[in-house]
Parts: structure tokens; C-alpha cells; sequence
């Protein structure tokens, strides 16, 4: 279960493949999927710095009909597996198993939950009747990767953040937080044709916006009026919510830059190499090549 001995930072633990926080112990990893889901809680589910934030805000908008709640955002939505995670500003800190369950059993019912668990560690509901709804947003693994890369330098406990280099390799060996994304993106991709589940691409949100939205909107089953829609896409474009701390994560001690950066497709392009784009693009079509899941690798 634990397994130190093929990552190339040993001061990360991974359990179940999946490297973790200090502190983090398997029984409490085990004990997420043990949630019971609920049938009219949401969850946004995406692989790390793929639109989750951005996600988040368009579902609880909608929820609320487009009124704004500035309360912080990882108050609003608690974020399952970050329970576990002991940075001090964390709202919702758990030590055992049974705090976990107290904590998970505690937040009221509809609710909207993040998590960048893979689909076998997601809580689920413990009937084939009652479903719960997943939203997994997919973005090119390229983007994703330069994201994440600046996503380890805001982090303030990361006094010495890998180069891009050193992360690059990280990432392609699934040796950062989460794992690896295309073990992460496929685990969920096996249950597409779950009705309880949508895929949404971060590529056509931020080509479609107001199509994105209402179809968020229909998955949850929410009816909203044009005019609505348009306010949504206002009050959650890059520049809004970076403005708006309770999106931005301005409460964070000592943190370096905005968590909300840039937002933009194609911005791989700014960090790779030739060598390391056609390495990630190699391993792309090794593993995504038959599952009918596919990016365009080059876009801008």
C-alpha cells in the first residue's frame, strides 16, 4: 500500500500509487470511498489545474441562480481528500478515520464537494439508485502541466519548487500530487457512459462559455434564464474571480503570485522544449490511443 521506493522525492509518501501529504496514513485514504455519497450532492472531480475552481464557482452559481457568495471558497465547497492536509488555514481538518466520516456526514445535503480523487477512491452512494453527480473536466495535458508547474510555486510550504525540468519529469511519471494524470484522466473515462457523470473539455468552456454553463446546468438539473447564463459567465470569467479573493485564495499565508493565473489555452507553449513535447505526445498515444478519449495536443 505504501511504497516510497520508485518516487524521486522520498519525502513524499505515496499510498495506493498515489503520492500523498506527511501525515496522510492508508486507513485514511481507504476510508474515502467508504463516504456515502449522497444522492443530490455534487462534485467537481478534475485531474489538478484542470478548470477546478473555475468549475466550482459556475456550479454553485448556478445552484444559487448566478447571486454571488463571498465567503471562501474552500468553505462553500470543502474539498474531500484536502481534509487530510494540515495547512493551517484549512477549514475542515481531520486526524482519524472516524473524524473524516463526522466531517464528510456533517456538511448538509444538497452540497457541492471538490475532489482530484480517481474514480475508485471517489465516495459513492451505497445503491445503484441513488446517484450523486460528477463533473470531470478534461484540459490537454500539456496545459495542465505548465499549470501545475506554477501551481507548486504559490504553494508557500514549498520553499525550494522544482524547475521545470525536474516537474516536467515529475509529471510524466505521475510523481506529483494526484498521481498521474493519464491514469487519473482514464480512471474516470472507464465510467463515461455513467449517466451520473459528465465530461466537459476546458477547451470548449473557454471557446463556449454560455454553452458550457447551460450544459452544467442541465446535468444538475437546474433550468436557468438567458440572462442569468450571460451574468454567470460575467462573474466567473479569469479576470472576475481573480479579483474576487474568495475564489482567488488570497487568504493563504505567504503565498507566491495569484492561484488564479492565467487561464489560457496554449500556454504550454511558453514552457516546453521539442524534446518534451514529443515525449509527453509519445506517452500520449501509448496510453490514450483506442479508449475514444482524445486533445488536440497543439491548439494556439
Amino acid at each position: 500500500m505504501v511504497d516510497n521506493s520508485q518516487s524521486p522525492n522520498p519525502s513524499i509518501m505515496r499510498i495506493h500509487g498515489i503520492p500523498c501529504r506527511p501525515g496522510t496514513t492508508p486507513e485514511m485514504i481507504e476510508a474515502l470511498p467508504r463516504l456515502v455519497a449522497r444522492e443530490k450532492d455534487f462534485y467537481v472531480v478534475p485531474y489538478p489545474k484542470a478548470g477546478t475552481t473555475w468549475t466550482q464557482e459556475i456550479v454553485w452559481q448556478v445552484l444559487h441562480d448566478g447571486r454571488i457568495d463571498y465567503r471562501r471558497i474552500d468553505v462553500r465547497i470543502p474539498w474531500i481528500e484536502g481534509m487530510l492536509y494540515p495547512y493551517k488555514e484549512n477549514p475542515y481538518k481531520v486526524s482519524t478515520v472516524d473524524m473524516i466520516e463526522k466531517m464528510f456526514e456533517s456538511f448538509p445535503s444538497p452540497h457541492v464537494f471538490k475532489s482530484h480523487l480517481r474514480y475508485q477512491l471517489i465516495p459513492k452512494a451505497p445503491d445503484k439508485t441513488s446517484k450523486p453527480h460528477y463533473i470531470y473536466v478534461l484540459r490537454n495535458p500539456k496545459d495542465t502541466a505548465v499549470s501545475f508547474y506554477h501551481h507548486y510555486h504559490f504553494i508557500p510550504a514549498l520553499k525550494d519548487p522544482p524547475s521545470w525540468e525536474t516537474f516536467f519529469d515529475q509529471f510524466i511519471q505521475g510523481e506529483v500530487n494526484s498521481g498521474s494524470w493519464f491514469d487519473h484522466v482514464l480512471s474516470w473515462w472507464e465510467h463515461r457512459d455513467d449517466p451520473n457523470i459528465l465530461f466537459v473539455k476546458y477547451e470548449d468552456m473557454k471557446k463556449d462559455p454560455q454553452a458550457a454553463i447551460v450544459k452544467i446546468a442541465n446535468f444538475i438539473g437546474k433550468e436557468l434564464a438567458p440572462e442569468t447564463v450571460d451574468l454567470i459567465v460575467q462573474q466567473t470569467t479569469v479576470d472576475a474571480m481573480k479579483n474576487e479573493g474568495n475564489a482567488n485564495y488570497k487568504w493563504i499565508a505567504n503565498a507566491k503570485g495569484d492561484f488564479i493565473r492565467k487561464g489560457e489555452v496554449g500556454d504550454w507553449k511558453t514552457m516546453f522544449n521539442e524534446e518534451q513535447n514529443k515525449m509527453l505526445e509519445s506517452i500520449y498515444q501509448e496510453k490514450l490511443t483506442g479508449t475514444g478519449l482524445e486533445f488536440d495536443l497543439n491548439l494556439k
